[in-house]
């Protein structure tokens, strides 16, 4: 019996040795730095005030960051996409990167986050009114544009309320047809005794349109509410705009106008 036994053992060990020794495992996390990533579903996909789909929106990205100084500077990249319905270009898919933390001093109230961010349109391209391409020239131009952005957060303050500052511009927006600058206040505050977190905020647009002496700016409004259940971010919430019109002219439309957006979003 006890030779049997090691005729066996001397089969099986060769075997075990080998799993082991291929044996491998992917790291859970980068080496330096995290990796983070998120995805969402919207009933509709609202940007700034203004309507992208007319319908459903899958959404997600992927963001790496990395500490350089421990609570006061911290980079960042990312990448985030989104399918688009409304105007036929089918995806848009960002770009962006920049640096983000807390002023010193006064870490417990003031936070910062400024980059750039770059809006693509995979695939997508558009003409001029006469077949070419912009000034005159032939074939086609992009609509892709690049946003640079500063945003300073405040919070510490009574009731957990926070109220955060946003400022874009870009020197050529949408279809290279138009500077334009973005403002937005917003805050959230949770609702006392309940699960659930009440969020708004005030954007206001201001822009020059090409070869035009004049140009439009639009408001846009935002207010919803917003909770946790089973691990997963569920939303609604109500957006509307004033003076909206990507003509140039001073009435709302479709693409502007009132909607209310549901939603559910995870990360990981």
């Amino acid at each position: 019996m006890i030779k049997k036994y090691l005729v066996i053992g001397a089969m099986v060990a060769p075997f075990t040795f080998f799993d082991k020794a291929n044996s491998f495992e992917f790291p859970d996390k980068p080496p330096v730095g995290e990796l983070s990533a998120n995805v969402s579903y919207y009933t509709n996909y609202i940007w700034r005030g203004e309507e992208q789909t007319g319908g459903l929106a899958i959404q997600g990205g992927f963001d790496y960051s990395v500490s350089l100084v421990d609570t006061y500077i911290d980079a960042y990249i990312g990448t985030w996409a989104a399918n688009l319905n409304t105007n036929g270009f089918g995806m848009e898919l960002d770009y962006y990167g920049g640096f983000t933390g807390a002023l010193p001093g006064v870490e417990d109230y003031l936070s910062y986050d400024f980059g750039m961010l770059y809006y693509d349109y995979p695939g997508a391209s558009s003409q001029d009114s006469d077949g070419n391409g912009p000034d005159g020239g032939s074939g086609t131009q992009g609509l892709e544009f690049l946003e640079y952005y500063v945003s300073v957060g405040l919070g510490g303050l009574p009731a957990d309320l926070g109220i955060s500052y946003y400022f874009g511009y870009s020197p050529t927006g949408f279809n290279n047809n138009y500077d334009y600058t973005y403002h937005n206040v917003s805050a959230e505050i949770p609702i006392p005794s309940t699960p659930f977190t009440l969020y708004g905020g005030v954007g206001f647009t201001d822009s020059e349109i090409s070869n035009s002496t004049s140009g439009y700016g639009f408001t846009d409004y935002k207010i919803g509410t917003s909770t946790s259940i089973f691990g997963l971010d569920w939303g609604i919430e109500y957006t509307t705009t004033t003076g909206y019109a990507a003509s140039g002219e001073d009435k709302d439309d479709t693409l502007g106008g009132d909607h209310v957006v549901g939603y559910v979003s995870a990360s990981f």
